[in-house]
């Protein structure tokens, strides 16, 4: 493990992490990653596995059993291969397949070389109302991206690999009309970005499963996104798009579970409207935020009843009441949120007072 200490320090850094965050993913003390890059001590062999992980770099690498500087050539093939050369310039499909062929045969265990392999031969002659020659050719270079596709998941181990090489094998399958074998695939497909089972079962299942799963990932990609958005409640453009996204994709009106996104975009939005000194667009925020707080406490007081989404996105979809747990009802919240102190240059106009009423009929204005 000779300088194994330098790698996962400048590996470290150009991941921009420190030595406590280092630690953290690792279960470990910053004093052991300190000792590592200073070659006191050595990570344990079962910490190599996620150690690669958490630094992005193979086990060979770190380990410096095999390096680019040792073999710049490899490397530089695999820049070739991948597109990443930097050479630009009008792009030839068929004779960059042909260079990276060679690559392959100089390097056979190179499983990323002939993944680039694979995806170039499953790109060649796929074009709409071909020949029969090219019908021909096109069915050749398939079988043959097919074959390749399939010997890198037998050898493979690396799980970005996996993904990628999954990911063209259900393309091809799903070309080839053969879906349920596609969708087996699909299921098996490790976590890589974008990759997953679910996202390639997109492309394998048909009619009405494919139209439900279609809408569940939907779903589940919207909520990511308003979770994202949502982290960032000092933010007025954050809290806008909250807002803007539930209303574009339930332009129906029928939240249902996504009141709660709502609810608390138009929160925040009033008390950063207010206290930027916005006042007129405070007030008219604060009264749209009062008709929603309204709205949900009519959903959750349909307390374990099972109801449809109608937003055409999500027709097939359904969400059980109810989604706000508090001793208050939604409405009575908010007339408390009336009496924050951002809201005080607020307290003599007139259409604020009219909004105290409406949402605390009990308090004097």
């Amino acid at each position: 493990m000779t300088g194994i200490g330098q790698k996962i320090k400048d590996l470290r850094k150009k991941a921009d992490m420190t030595q406590d965050r280092l630690a953290d993913y690792l279960g470990v003390s910053p004093q052991a990653v300190s000792k590592w890059e200073c070659d006191v001590s050595t990570p344990d062999l079962a910490l190599i596995p996620p150690l690669c992980r958490v630094l992005g770099c193979t086990s060979d690498e770190l380990l410096g059993i095999r390096t680019e500087d040792e073999d710049p050539r490899e490397h530089d093939l695999y820049m070739m291969a991948s597109g990443n050369d930097g050479n630009p310039g009008q792009f030839d499909i068929r004779l960059h397949l042909q260079k990276c062929l060679a690559a392959v045969e100089e390097y056979p265990r190179n499983l990323w070389l002939h993944y680039y392999c694979a995806l170039n031969e499953a790109m060649i002659d796929n074009c709409q109302n071909p020949t029969e020659e090219q019908a021909k050719a096109r069915r050749e270079h398939v079988e043959a991206a097919e074959k390749r596709y399939r010997f890198i998941l037998e050898e493979a181990k690396d799980d970005s690999l996996r993904a990628c090489a999954t990911n063209g094998l259900v393309l091809l399958l799903v070309e080839q009309g053969r879906r349920e074998e596609a969708a087996e695939f699909a299921r098996k497909c490790p976590q890589s970005g974008k990759l997953s089972p679910d996202y390639l079962l997109l492309f394998c299942l048909e009619g009405e499963e494919g139209e439900l799963h279609w809408q569940w990932y939907v779903m589940g990609q919207l909520e990511g996104l308003l979770l994202a958005l949502r982290r960032r409640t000092e933010s007025l453009p954050a809290m806008e798009a909250v807002e803007a996204v539930v209303r574009v994709m339930f332009p129906d009106g029928n939240y249902l579970g996504w009141f709660n996104y709502l609810h608390d975009a138009l929160e925040y939005q009033t008390e950063l409207l207010a206290k930027a000194g916005r006042y007129d667009e405070a007030v008219k925020k604060l009264a749209e935020y009062c008709a929603v707080c309204k709205k949900l406490d009519e959903v959750n007081a349909r307390d374990g009843e099972t109801i449809a989404f109608t937003a055409p996105l999500f027709d097939r979809l359904s969400d059980t009441m109810p989604f706000l747990g508090s001793v208050y009802t939604t409405t009575e919240y908010a007339g408390q949120w009336l009496n924050m102190e951002w809201f005080e240059p607020l307290r003599e106009r007139e259409d604020f007072k009219a909004l105290c009423a409406e949402m605390q009929p009990e308090e004097k204005i």
